[in-house]
């Protein structure tokens, strides 16, 4: 569970997928609109932004936004350890295909 310190208040911070790696990092308040005749929520902190993950949207989002002044501090749990074997298992795919490219282009220009 991450919590942002907003104007110091510990708030909870929810992260939602908009589309494909477009992401949406909200700072809830938990206070409610005072100029509202019905009872809402106050209007949230929102960032959006592009991450391959939910977990690397809500890093990259609580950075931002500390860094933007708009939040004094923040607390997330560590990233999961699927995530980062999922990650290094993709890195590797990469690399081995790249190499695969690599040695049919060498032999394609050998058979010239």
């Amino acid at each position: 569970m991450a919590k942002a310190t907003w104007e110091g208040r510990e708030c909870d911070v929810r992260v939602d997928s908009d589309l494909e790696a477009n992401w949406s990092v909200s700072i809830l308040s938990g206070e409610y609109d005072p100029v509202s005749l019905i009872k809402r929520p106050a209007a949230p902190i929102i960032i959006k932004l592009r991450a391959n993950s939910r977990w690397l949207a809500l890093d990259a989002g609580l950075r931002t936004l500390k860094a933007q002044g708009k939040i004094s501090d923040y607390s997330i749990e560590p990233r999961p350890a699927e995530e980062i074997a999922a990650e290094a298992a993709e890195k590797a795919r990469r690399a081995a295909s790249r190499v695969v490219g690599a040695k049919a282009a060498a032999e394609e220009e050998e058979a010239e």
